[in-house]
């Protein structure tokens, strides 16, 4: 088992938010393979059932060019860890932004480049903009035109950690949930449909299907998202790639040593938890 562990660590794409061209990260990261050898297994079927990630700023030009940070949230992510952002939403823990990166949703970026479209992306649940950020980065990557509409039903933890003179352009924030902003911005103003459509929030599997079925660019558009693994369960999600005919082409219960769980959906009438209505005022659109 050590030997497998050793030769998936150098065999495996290489994440760049994992730095383990670090030394001392790459010798912790060894270490807790060869001496933890009862989590091995579990560890490395994790890395083995990620897709490839994308290294969101590294690229030829970025000793002279780089994306612009604008979020303080940026750069606060922990491994395993959720930290606090506001009172109605936290910072997830850094494995969320390494899978956002994904090459599901890499390749459906690249697509609308080939096709010369600007891509369109849905950021559903974007906080302090740290998913924002993420996939800012990938675009700017990409060198390609793209826009991002973010969107979160409370604008407080993009206020406190967001500096609006560095906002690119191509951002748009929305105070608004995600049933209102389709019904009231998507659908009112009869908009494109989407590239990428990215939750940051538990939600069920009928709503995601929903969203990709109705929303996604046909043929390249996907839906990446954290489903409950029960419906209306809102203690444990697992990670989901869709479609534009709602079908799942990607699906992982746990992200290395983290368990998918997010904060569940406000908008749905089973809601359970501090997060939803009943604490925080938040009022569903009826």
């Amino acid at each position: 088992m050590k030997k497998i562990c050793l030769l998936l660590l150098f065999l495996s794409p290489r994440a760049e938010s994992w730095n383990l061209n670090q030394p001392q990260q790459r010798r912790n990261f060894i270490s807790n393979l060869l001496f933890n050898e009862k989590h091995a297994s579990a560890t490395v079927a994790s890395i083995l059932l990620l897709p490839t990630v994308v290294e969101g700023i590294e690229s030829d030009n970025s000793q002279t060019q780089l994306p612009k940070i604008f979020t303080d949230g940026y750069g606060k992510e922990e491994y395993t860890n959720s930290i606090t952002a506001s009172r109605d939403t936290n910072i997830s823990p850094k494995e969320v932004y390494d899978s956002i990166q994904s090459s599901y949703i890499s390749e459906s970026l690249e697509k609308a480049k080939k096709d010369g479209r600007t891509a369109r992306i849905l950021d559903a649940g974007a906080g302090a903009g740290v998913s924002t950020q993420t996939l800012y980065n990938m675009g700017f990557k990409n060198q390609q035109p793209f826009q991002i509409e973010a969107i979160d039903w409370s604008s407080k933890a993009w206020d406190e950690n967001v500096n609006e003179k560095d906002l690119p352009s191509n951002i748009k924030f929305y105070e608004l949930d995600d049933e209102r902003y389709v019904q009231d911005v998507w659908r009112a103003n009869k908009m494109e449909k989407f590239d990428v459509i990215v939750f940051n929030f538990g939600i069920n599997d009928r709503k995601a299907r929903y969203y990709a079925k109705y929303m996604l660019t046909p043929e390249t558009g996907r839906l990446f998202a954290p489903v409950n693994i029960q419906n209306d369960y809102w203690l444990k999600q697992a990670f989901k790639v869709y479609d534009d005919k709602g079908d799942i082409l990607w699906s992982v219960n746990d992200v290395g040593a983290w368990s998918v769980q997010f904060q569940p959906d406000v908008t749905a009438d089973t809601c359970q938890g501090i997060w939803c209505a009943q604490y925080n005022g938040f009022k569903k659109r009826r």
